[in-house]
C-alpha cells in the first residue's frame, strides 16, 4: 500500500531539519570548547572537531545509504537517530568530566612523552565525539530518502530544501550557542539544551512517521540500489566520477573555511565571537545555495551541467574572496571609527564584522551549497539508487576531512594560507570543467566565458589579493589603526598552524615586537643600552620574582614562549638546573629569534628546553613536578586563552608543583574589566591557599600563588652577574624596588573578589571568553588593585599591614610603572610642605595642575585663619592624595604630622584644624584617631569638596577596621556614605572596604588584621 501524503509534509520535515541543524552546530561549537581543554589551542580543537564531525558524518551517511533501501520506516529510523543524539548530548558533560580526570591522573602519566602519549589526546578526543557524529551523518540520507518516498516531490527540491534547512539551522545554532546559551547556562547546560532539541525533533519525526503509516512504503523502483537496477557502464563511470568530484569539492570547501577564518582573524580579531560569526557566514552561504537548487529544481533539466558551472563559479568566487579580504582592514578601520566604544557599539561592531565575513565567504559558500544537492540529483539520475544519497554525502564529508587536515597540516605550513586558498580555488574550477566534459549538451560558449573569467580573476587575485603585511600586523580590530607606519619593518611573517606570526622592527626606537594575528604579544628594545619598553618590565619580572622568592628554584616550567625574555631571565640564575618552556605554536619560537642577544640564554643555554605541545598534555605526561611554574599566556579575550585562567587549570598546575613550589601568573589589567579580573583571581584563590599580587607594569599584574607556605622575597638571590644589569635596567636592582611592586596578599585579593561578587572562573562556565571581547572593544581596564596602593590613603597599611617605603629609598622612576612615579612625587610633595617649595625640584612632579595646587595650598595656608575654606580644601585633598598614604610616618613629619607649612593653633579655622587632625591621624596610621577625626570632618557644618569628604569617610572606615570594629564601617556608610557621591577613582575602593568589613562581621569570618607597628596616638583638637 502506498504511503499517505500529509498536508504540509514538506514544511514539517524541513522545520524538523532546521532544528536538527541548529542542535548539530551547537554540538560542534561546544565540542570545540571541550576539546580545546584537551588539545590546548582553539585552532587545533576547531580543526579536530571539524575533521571528526565530517568523518563521523561520512561514515554515518555511508552506512545509512547502504542499508536504507532495505528499510521501510525511514522516518522512524531518522527519529531514532535523533533520539540517540539527544541522549548523547545529555550525557556528554558527565562523560567528558570523567574522561578528563582519567586522562590527567592516570593515562597521560603512564604513557609519558613518547609518540603514544602525544597521540592519545587526539585519538581519545576523536573517539569521544565520533558516535554522535556517525548518528548525525545518518540523519540526512534517512530523512531525504524518507521524504522522497512520502512526498513524491522532485528530488532536486527535496535535497536542496533539506540542505538549506539544515545549513540555516546550523548558522543559527552557531550564533545562539555562543551569544545566548553559553552565557546563560555554561557548557553543560548548553549541551543539554541541544540534547533536548534533538529529542523534540525525534518526537516530531516519530509522529510524522506514525501518521504516514510509513511501514507500507517500500523504496520506489527508481530509487533502489544498483543491485536491483543495473545501470549502464557509462552511468557507472559517471557515478564514480561524481563521488570523486564530491569528495574533492568538499575538501576544497573546507580549505576555504579554515583559510578564511585564519585570514579574518587578523582583521576581526581572534575571539570566540568573531569565530562564530565567520562560521555562521559560511553556513549561511551554504544554506542559500541549497535554497537556490530547491527553487529551480523543476526547471533543472541537466543537474550535472549545473554542478559543473557551480564548481567553476565557486573557484572564481574563492579567488575573489582574497581580493575582498585584502580590503577588509580598511572596512574594519572605518567601522572602529564609526561606532562608539560601548556595549551597543560592540553590538554594531559585531554586526559589521558579520558583514565583512559575509562579503568574504558568502559567494563561494553559496556555490558550495549548490554543489552537494546537484551532485546527489546527478548521481540518482545516473542510476545510483537510494544508496547513492548516503554515498555522495559520505564522499563529500570524507573530502571535507581531507581538506581540514590538508590545510592545517600541509598547505599552511608549506605555502601559507593565501596560497592554500588559491590552490583549492583553481582545483574547484578544474573540477567544474572536468564535469562539463561529461555533458554532451554543455554550452561551449558559456564554458569559454567561465574559462576567461577564471583566468582574469586569477590574475586579479595575484595582483590585488595579497594583503599589506603592515596591515596584517597592525591589529586594526584593537586600535582602529589600519596600517603600521612605513618606519616599521616586517622582518618576519609566517602562517603557523594556529596563527599568523609577525615580527615588526622599529629602527627609530631600535625595538621589535612579536605579533600574533595582529595582536602584539611582546615588545622590547634590542639593546640593553636603550630605555626599556613596557613589556620588558613584565617579562623580566616574571623571571626575577620566582628567583627572589624560591630558595631553590632548580626545575622550572614556563607556559608560553612569547619573546623568550622570561625564560632568558630565569636562566640568569646558576641555581636553575632546568627550564622547560611549552609553546603550542612553533612559528612564535622561530620569530622570537630575531630578538637576538636579548633572549640569547633562552635559545643557547643547554638548561633551556622548548617543547611544542599543549601544556596540559606535556605536564601530565611523565608526572612532571616543578619548583616554579610561570604562566604567561596572551590576553584572555583571545580565543582559547581564557581556559588557562580557570579553576580546573589552576588545580592542574598545583598538582604539578612541588610542595614548596611557586606559581607565577601574568594577568593583564588592560582590555579587561574588574569583574572579569576578579573571576580569574577567584579561580586562583579557590585552588591555592595563599597568593599575593605584584604590579610589574602599569597594566600588568603578576600573581604569585603558593600551594604551601608563602616564601619571603630575598633580593640577594638575584645578585648574579648575568642578571644584575638586566634587572637594574627595569627597576628591579635592589630590595626596595622589588618591595615597591608588591600590592598585597591573599586577604586583599579575596576582598577584591568579594567586592565584585565574582564567581569562580571554570571550564564549564567560560565567562571570560564570552565577555572579554566586549571589554576589549570598550577599552576597559581594571585599576582597583593599583588604586589600593596609590589612592593616597593608607588602605593597604590597615588591610594588609603594608609599610610604605621611605622617601630615601633608592627607587628609579619609570613612566611605565605608576608606583615609582607616585613614590617620587610623594617625596617631593612632602619635602615641599616640610621645607618649602624652593628646596625641591617641583618640575619633577610631572603634573602641572598638581604643582599649581601645591603652590596655591601653601599660599592660602600662609594666612591665618584660612579665608577661603573651599579652595583650601580642594587643594589640601589633592596634595594629601599625592602623599599621605605613600610614605611612612617619619617622612610625613612636618608635612602632615605637626605641619610646618600652616598654623594649626587656636586661631585657625575650626574646619581646617579638624582636617589637619584627620590627615595627621592617617599619617600616623593611628586607627582610633583615624576613626574619630574622619567622622568629625564628616560632621562639620561647613561645605567641603566631595574628594575630601570621601577621604574622610574612608579614613574613618579604615580606622574602624584597624580597631576590629567592623560593624562601624557599615554604620559610617549608612550615616554618611549613602548620601556621598562616588568618585570614579574611589568607587570600588569604597565598596571593597565595605565588603571587607561585612565579611568580618560574620561569626568566624575573616581573621584579626595585623597591628600596624608604627601607629602613634594623635591628640585631637577640639573645635574652636
Amino acid at each position: 500500500m502506498p504511503a499517505r501524503t500529509l498536508p504540509g509534509l514538506g514544511a514539517m520535515l524541513l522545520s524538523l531539519f532546521v532544528v536538527s541543524g541548529f542542535a548539530g552546530l551547537i554540538y560542534q561549537s561546544l565540542w570545540s570548547h571541550y576539546l580545546g581543554l584537551t588539545l590546548g589551542h582553539a585552532a587545533y580543537a576547531q580543526g579536530l572537531v571539524l575533521a571528526i564531525f565530517m568523518g563521523g558524518m561520512a561514515l554515518g551517511a555511508w552506512l545509512a545509504g547502504q542499508r536504507s533501501v532495505h528499510w521501510k520506516r525511514l522516518l522512524m529510523l531518522y527519529a531514532a537517530a535523533e533520539a540517540l543524539i539527544g541522549l548523547f548530548g545529555l550525557a556528554f558533560p558527565g562523560v567528558f568530566a570523567s574522561y578528563t580526570a582519567l586522562s590527567q591522573d592516570r593515562v597521560l602519566p603512564a604513557l609519558g612523552v613518547g609518540l603514544v602519549g602525544q597521540l592519545y589526546p587526539w585519538v581519545s578526543a576523536a573517539l569521544l565525539i565520533l558516535p554522535a557524529c556517525v548518528l548525525l551523518g545518518a540523519t540526512f540520507p534517512l530523512l531525504s530518502a524518507g521524504y522522497l518516498r512520502a512526498s513524491g516531490e522532485p528530488n532536486g527540491r527535496v535535497f536542496g530544501g533539506l540542505y538549506f534547512a539544515n545549513s540555516l539551522g546550523a548558522a543559527a545554532g552557531a550564533l545562539v550557542a555562543t551569544f545566548l546559551l553559553l552565557p546563560a547556562y555554561g557548557l553543560p547546560g548548553a549541551m543539554r539544551f541541544a540534547g533536548v532539541a534533538n529529542l523534540l525533533v525525534a518526537a516530531g519525526a516519530a509522529l510524522v512517521s506514525l501518521r504516514l503509516r510509513e511501514q507500507a512504503a517500500p523504496a520506489p523502483a527508481d530509487m533502489r540500489d544498483a543491485a536491483h537496477i543495473r545501470p549502464r557502464p557509462t552511468d557507472t563511470r559517471l557515478a564514480r566520477k561524481l563521488l570523486l568530484v564530491a569528495a574533492l569539492s568538499g575538501g576544497f570547501s573546507f580549505v576555504y573555511e579554515i583559510g578564511w577564518i585564519r585570514l579574518l582573524n587578523q582583521a576581526l580579531g581572534t575571539t570566540l565571537h568573531a569565530f562564530e560569526l565567520m562560521l555562521a557566514a559560511f553556513l549561511l552561504g551554504l544554506a542559500f545555495g541549497g535554497w537556490q537548487v530547491r527553487r529551480r529544481a523543476t526547471a533543472l533539466a541537466n543537474p550535472l551541467q549545473a554542478a559543473g558551472f557551480a564548481q567553476i563559479w565557486m573557484g572564481v568566487s574563492a579567488l575573489l574572496s582574497l581580493v575582498v579580504f585584502a580590503q577588509s582592514f580598511q572596512w574594519v578601520g572605518w567601522l572602529m571609527e564609526a561606532v562608539s566604544r560601548s556595549d551597543s557599539g560592540y553590538l554594531l561592531f559585531s554586526l559589521g564584522s558579520a558583514a565583512v565575513a559575509i562579503a568574504v565567504m558568502f559567494p563561494a559558500a553559496f556555490f558550495a551549497g549548490m554543489a552537494l544537492p546537484l551532485f546527489t540529483v546527478s548521481l540518482l539520475r545516473a542510476g545510483g539508487g537510494e544508496a547513492g544519497i548516503g554515498r555522495i554525502y559520505a564522499a563529500n564529508t570524507l573530502g571535507a576531512i581531507g581538506g581540514v587536515l590538508l590545510m592545517m597540516h600541509v598547505l599552511i605550513p608549506l605555502i601559507g594560507v593565501r596560497w592554500g586558498i588559491t590552490l583549492a580555488a583553481v582545483g574547484d574550477a578544474l573540477l567544474g570543467f572536468w564535469l562539463l566534459g561529461s555533458v554532451r549538451s554543455a554550452r561551449v560558449r558559456h564554458a569559454g566565458v567561465a574559462a576567461l573569467a577564471l583566468g582574469a580573476v586569477l590574475g586579479l587575485s595575484m595582483a590585488m589579493g595579497r594583503p599589506d603585511p603592515r596591515e596584517q600586523a597592525a591589529g586594526v580590530f584593537r586600535s582602529g589603526t589600519i596600517r603600521l607606519s612605513d618606519e616599521s619593518e616586517i622582518a618576519f611573517l609566517r602562517d603557523g598552524k594556529t596563527a599568523t606570526i609577525a615580527v615588526a622592527r622599529s629602527g627609530a626606537h631600535d625595538s621589535a615586537a612579536i605579533i600574533t594575528n595582529g595582536k602584539s604579544d611582546a615588545a622590547m628594545t634590542l639593546s640593553l643600552d636603550a630605555p626599556p619598553r613596557g613589556d620588558e618590565f613584565t617579562m623580566v619580572a616574571l623571571g626575577a620574582l620566582p628567583l627572589a622568592l624560591h630558595p631553590h628554584p632548580r626545575s622550572i616550567g614556563v607556559i608560553g614562549w612569547g619573546s623568550g625574555l622570561s625564560t632568558h631571565t630565569l636562566l640568569g640564575s646558576p641555581k636553575v638546573e632546568r627550564v622547560e618552556t611549552v609553546e603550542i605554536e612553533p612559528a612564535i619560537h622561530a620569530g622570537a629569534r630575531l630578538f637576538g642577544e636579548r633572549v640569547a640564554r633562552a635559545y643557547g643555554d643547554p638548561r633551556s628546553r622548548v617543547h611544542f605541545d599543549d601544556a596540559r598534555r606535556f605536564f601530565a605526561s611523565g608526572q612532571r613536578r616543578y619548583d616554579v611554574i610561570v604562566s604567561e599566556p596572551s590576553n584572555p579575550w583571545v580565543s582559547g586563552v581564557a581556559s588557562l585562567f580557570t579553576r580546573e587549570f589552576y588545580a592542574f598546575l598545583r598538582s604539578h608543583l612541588a610542595e614548596d613550589g611557586v606559581l607565577v601568573q601574568w594577568l593583564q589589567t588592560y582590555e579587561i574589566d574588574d569583574a572579569l579580573l576578579a573571576t580569574m583571581l577567584a579561580a586562583v584563590l579557590q585552588e591555592f591557599p595563599d597568593a599575593e599580587a605584584y604590579l610589574a607594569h602599569n597594566v600588568d599584574l603578576i600573581i604569585v600563588a603558593y600551594p604551601g607556605a608563602r616564601h619571603r622575597a630575598d633580593h640577594a638571590r638575584l645578585q648574579h652577574p648575568d642578571l644584575s644589569r638586566e634587572l637594574k635596567r627595569v627597576g628591579l636592582g635592589n630590595a626596595d624596588e622589588l618591595a615597591l611592586r608588591r600590592i598585597g596578599g591573599r586577604d586583599v585579593l579575596q576582598g577584591f573578589v568579594r567586592a565584585l561578587n565574582a564567581p569562580v572562573h571554570t571550564d564549564a562556565h567560560p565567562l571570560v571568553a564570552l565577555r572579554a571581547p566586549a571589554a576589549r572593544f570598550r577599552g576597559a581596564s581594571s585599576e582597583t588593585l593599583q588604586l589600593l596602593v596609590d589612592s593616597g590613603l593608607p588602605v593597604l597599611d590597615i588591610l594588609d599591614g603594608r609599610t610604605p617605603l621611605p622617601a630615601s629609598a633608592d627607587i628609579q622612576t619609570f613612566v611605565d610603572h605608576r608606583f615609582t612615579v607616585v613614590h617620587r612625587e610623594a617625596a617631593i610633595v612632602a619635602g615641599a610642605l616640610r621645607n618649602g617649595p624652593e628646596t625641591v625640584d617641583m618640575l619633577a612632579i610631572g603634573d602641572d595642575d598638581r604643582v599649581m595646587r601645591l603652590e596655591a595650598l601653601l599660599a592660602m595656608s600662609a594666612r591665618t585663619p584660612v579665608d577661603n575654606l573651599w579652595s583650601w580644601s580642594e587643594a589640601a585633598a589633592d596634595i594629601a592624595e599625592a602623599s599621605l598614604g605613600l610614605l611612612p610616618a617619619a617622612d610625613l613629619d612636618g608635612a602632615w604630622i605637626a605641619p610646618s607649612w600652616i598654623d594649626g593653633g587656636s586661631d585657625q579655622h575650626p574646619a581646617v584644624r579638624h582636617v589637619l587632625a584627620m590627615y595627621a591621624a592617617a599619617a600616623h596610621r593611628d586607627s582610633a584617631g583615624m576613626r574619630q577625626t574622619g567622622e568629625a570632618v564628616l560632621q562639620l557644618p561647613d561645605s567641603l569638596p566631595v574628594k575630601m569628604q570621601e577621604q574622610a569617610l574612608l579614613i574613618a572606615q579604615l580606622g574602624a577596621i584597624g580597631q576590629h570594629d567592623f560593624a562601624a564601617v557599615e554604620s559610617l556608610h549608612q550615616g554618611y556614605g549613602v548620601a556621598l557621591p562616588h568618585s570614579e577613582r574611589l568607587r570600588l575602593v569604597r565598596h571593597l572596604i565595605r565588603v571587607w568589613a561585612l565579611d568580618r562581621r560574620q561569626p568566624g569570618a575573616g581573621k584579626p588584621q595585623p597591628q600596624i607597628q608604627d601607629a602613634v596616638p594623635v591628640t585631637i583638637p577640639s573645635p574652636g
